[in-house]
Parts: C-alpha cells; sequence; structure tokens
C-alpha cells in the first residue's frame, strides 16, 4: 500500500531539479517537507510578510508579480515540477507576490532545513544552480523584448511562455497547449489590455499566430 510518504518520494523524484539524486536525499527530504492544498487566487507570499520557505510546484500554476497602484506586473508562471520562494537568508521578506492561478499543490520546506539537505549534496545544488541559469535567462529574454514594438513585444512574450511549457515537467510528458487570456498577457508584457488586443489581431493578420475557437494560440513555425 502506497503511504503519504511514498507518494512524496514519488514526486520529488519526479522533479527535474532533483534528477539523478541518490534515495538516500530523497529520504531525508521528504520527512522535512509538508505538502499544501491552495485554491484559485491565493497569495502564498507577499513582499508585506516575512516568508523564508522553499516551495516545490506538484500540481496547478502560480504567477510571480509585482503591483504598483494596483497594476500588476507579471514577471514568471510557473508549472509542475518548479521550484521557487526565498533562497537568500537575510532577506526577511520576498520582493514580489507569488499567487495561484488554479487549485494548487505544493510542497513546502523552511530555508534552514532545505540548505541542511542540499550542502552536502553537490549533485543537488547543481541541479538547482542550473534551473535557476535558465530562469536568469528567460529573465533576459522577456527583459529583452521590451524595447520592441508592441505587436513583436505580445509575440515574444507568446514564444517564451510557449517555450517554457515544452521545458516544463508536464510538457516532456504531453504537450501542453498555449492559452491566455489578454489581460493575462497584458499583465505579462506591462501593456494594456486594447494594445494586445490589437497586437493579436496584427500577429494573426500577418500569419505569425492562429487562434482556435477555444482559445488555444499556436505559433507559425
Amino acid at each position: 500500500m502506497t503511504t503519504e510518504h511514498d507518494d512524496k518520494m514519488w514526486f520529488l523524484k519526479d522533479l527535474d531539479i532533483y534528477e539523478g539524486v541518490s534515495e538516500k536525499a530523497h529520504c531525508l527530504l521528504a520527512p522535512t517537507s509538508i505538502e499544501e492544498n491552495f485554491r484559485k487566487g491565493t497569495q502564498i507570499y507577499t513582499p508585506h510578510t516575512p516568508d523564508n520557505n522553499i516551495y516545490v510546484l506538484k500540481h496547478g500554476e502560480i504567477i510571480l508579480y509585482h503591483s504598483k497602484d494596483g497594476k500588476r506586473s507579471i514577471f514568471d508562471t510557473l508549472g509542475p515540477g518548479s521550484v521557487f520562494g526565498s533562497f537568500d537568508p537575510h532577506q526577511e521578506k520576498p520582493t514580489h507576490f507569488a499567487e495561484t492561478t488554479k487549485g494548487t499543490l505544493l510542497c513546502v520546506t523552511s530555508l534552514d532545513e532545505f540548505l541542511k539537505i542540499v550542502q552536502n549534496r553537490p549533485e543537488l545544488i547543481l541541479s538547482l544552480m542550473q534551473k535557476m541559469v535558465r530562469r536568469v535567462q528567460d529573465y533576459e529574454i522577456k527583459i529583452r523584448s521590451n524595447i520592441e514594438t508592441a505587436s513583436e513585444r505580445v509575440y515574444l512574450e507568446l514564444e517564451r511562455l510557449q517555450k517554457k511549457r515544452q521545458s516544463s515537467f508536464v510538457g516532456k510528458l504531453i504537450p501542453v497547449p498555449l492559452q491566455i487570456t489578454h489581460e493575462k498577457l497584458a499583465e505579462h508584457t506591462n501593456l494594456n489590455r486594447v494594445t494586445v488586443t490589437r497586437s493579436i489581431k496584427k500577429l494573426k493578420d500577418d500569419g505569425l499566430i492562429s487562434v482556435t475557437d477555444k482559445g488555444v494560440i499556436e505559433l507559425s513555425k
């Protein structure tokens, strides 16, 4: 019979960050983490409250964003297998918001416990570093797109989101369609909704994208 611990072990082993980590390391990690379910629209943490946890996304989706005067600017959307949280032990509060966009299941470990586990396990540190490097590269692409025209900016963001889905843990197993509202895309690109809608129309007219009746966006090869 599968126990709660066994199920958590299966999850940890199937995440790309833990690929190649020994069974002993998994056994050390699982007991220190807890699983928590969150409803859609739940703020996991904010810049206003201290938080020193490391989160691993098991099911669902998380957006990371900044907010000023009620306007959100999303800088990342995370899918299953993603690791996020406060990796700086000297930083008491997060610098951004983390919020669920659907029902979400997270594995939560305190930073202190996480550091105890990885400090003597180079393979886990290397995996984490590689993941962070890919994330920084992804952020650089997003920042560079800000100098483009509105339609180019929208296209580059759609392309970036599509690549993230394809390279995610789930995306490596099954096709993950790119489906995003104009309002959400506006938050991703720091454009207003009207500009995004016009840009989507232009991209469709130019044959660069197609949109199905269900709102799935496909980029032309």
